[in-house]
Order: structure tokens, then C-alpha cells, then sequence
């Protein structure tokens, strides 16, 4: 696999865009005006048909489970649809690897959990398109082991059919040992292979179901690995499995920039590659997160 080189990171981007007031008309690119109006909700629906849009649930058409660092039974159930946390009882039929993983070795007594868990709820999410190949698709969320807990990895759903199915799917392997990986966000190289940067940290619940994210080695569920971190996992052009991510580079877990417990941890993290041929960064790969 052929990899970008040159990573440039910051600590805050602000972009202003302004927006057109509806009803009037804007100018594109190319100079051609933009009619700016409204529709009625017939027409609107009717434009699903004229247009062959099709709506896709992805998420539904595997079923996910990964053994979780930390375990959070705590129902708020039946409100709301809340269930708490499940046992996986053999029901993954993704392919992934359900654990344990590395990345938990040197956990504290009484983590990780100690089976795989069953992959419930999403929220958030990011998808990208093949330079390479416009019908495959590569999206991203967060991957709810307990909703109440909040207690994720971030997962994956991959398509080479633009979007009509979504048959490779499971959470994003590497970095199991932390508490959550969050925000999902990704990029394509012009070879095809794709970069998820991540999010990873730890916290710990307390007696009430609150997050402590304590200095103290011993609150940590794995005190083994930093805190916090900045992480790229990549999925080479070639991959076909659950499992193809590299997420360690030189014997060790890929990490972009690690951060202590309390103090400037890192957020929002965001990636964009430079895949203009013409451009004098052409495949440059810049990383950015808010601390």
C-alpha cells in the first residue's frame, strides 16, 4: 500500500461561510444562476421517484460485537427504547474480532469486560467516497455498546454498490483498550486507501454512573496506555474484511499525539488529504484537533 507522507496538525481552524437568504438566487462556479425556492412536501416526495433515490439503512444488515474496556449495565429502559448493556451470546456476524484485544493488555483487575458485548445504537457520522471507484463507500459512526453509558468504539460500513448495501461492517480494530474512541471523520488517498483519525480515551464510572477521568493509574481501567490520544487507523484500497486495518506501525499501536488525563485534551479532530494532482502538496495529509 502506498502512503501519504507528510502530516501537518493545528490547534483550532475557524472557516466563515455566508449563507444565501432563501428565495433569491445564487451564482455557481461555472456563472449559471441557481433557482433558490420551495416545494411543496408532494413534490418533494414525488421527487424520490423521478429521481430513483433509494433510502438505505446500513447499520441494520450485520449485526456487530466487540468486547468493551470497561462494562456499564445501568438500564434507563423501557424509556425511550433503552435496553442497557447485552452480551453478545454469538450473535456478531460481521467477521470482526470480538476480543480481547493488545491494546487491553495491562488493564487493571476487573477490566476489560469480560465478553464480547452486543453492538445497540449510532449517532454521529461520516462517509466518503473511492477517488478511485464512485461506488465505494465508506462510512463511519460511533458504536454504542450502552447508550446509558455511553460507551462506545467508532464502527464502519463499507459498500461497493453506491450506498444499495453495506456488506463489510464491524467497529474499527485497534484501539479497544480505551474507554471510547470517538468522532468519527476519514479521508481517501487518490490510491483509494482510507484514513479514520480517532479519538481514543479513558474514563472509569463511578458508584453513580458518572465518568471519572482521575490522573490516579489506579481509577484508570488501563493504566498502560495514555490517557488520550490521536490516532489514524488505515484501511488499505485492498481490503475485504472486518478485521483489515493498520493500526500499528513498527511493532506499535500508531499514535499521532498522546495527552494526559486533565488539562488541554484534544477534541473535534478532523482529516482532509490533498489529492489534486495539480496542488504543490499533492498527497498530504493534514490532521487537526482543538486542545
Amino acid at each position: 500500500m502506498r502512503r501519504a507522507i507528510a502530516i501537518t496538525t493545528t490547534a483550532v481552524l475557524l472557516l466563515v461561510l455566508a449563507a444565501a437568504p432563501a428565495g433569491t438566487a445564487t451564482t455557481s462556479l461555472s456563472g449559471k444562476t441557481l433557482p433558490q425556492a420551495t416545494q411543496s412536501d408532494g413534490d418533494y416526495a414525488a421527487s424520490y421517484a423521478a429521481h430513483k433515490v433509494k433510502n438505505v439503512v446500513a447499520t441494520t444488515q450485520k449485526t456487530s460485537c466487540y468486547t468493551p474496556e470497561d462494562q456499564f449495565f445501568t438500564s434507563d429502559g423501557p424509556n425511550d427504547g433503552y435496553t442497557g448493556m447485552s452480551a453478545c451470546e454469538g450473535a456478531a456476524n460481521t467477521g470482526e474480532d470480538q476480543g480481547p484485544y493488545a491494546t487491553q493488555a495491562g488493564s487493571n483487575p476487573g477490566y476489560p469486560a469480560a465478553s464480547p458485548m452486543l453492538v445497540k445504537d449510532h449517532s454521529e457520522s461520516d462517509i466518503r467516497v473511492d477517488p478511485t471507484n464512485a461506488k465505494h463507500l465508506i462510512g463511519q459512526s460511533k458504536w454504542f455498546v450502552s447508550a446509558e453509558g455511553y460507551n462506545h468504539l467508532l464502527g464502519f460500513y463499507e459498500s461497493w454498490d453506491g450506498g444499495l448495501s453495506w456488506p463489510v461492517q464491524g467497529h474499527i480494530p485497534g484501539y479497544e483498550g480505551w474507554t471510547d474512541n470517538t468522532d468519527p471523520v476519514g479521508a481517501f488517498d487518490r490510491w483509494g486507501n482510507f484514513y479514520s483519525l480517532i479519538l481514543p480515551y479513558q474514563f472509569a464510572y463511578t458508584a453513580t454512573g458518572h465518568h471519572d477521568f482521575s490522573i490516579n493509574q489506579n481509577v484508570q481501567p488501563n493504566p498502560a496506555l495514555p490517557a488520550e490520544i490521536i490516532s489514524v487507523n488505515v484501511r488499505p484500497h485492498d481490503a475485504s474484511g472486518a478485521n483489515d486495518w493498520m493500526s500499528v506501525r513498527t511493532g506499535t499501536t500508531d499514535i499521532v499525539a498522546p495527552y494526559a488525563p486533565q488539562g488541554r485534551e484534544p477534541d473535534k479532530q478532523w482529516i482532509a488529504i490533498d489529492t489534486n494532482p495539480l496542488s504543490p502538496f499533492h498527497d498530504r495529509i493534514y490532521a487537526m484537533w482543538v486542545v
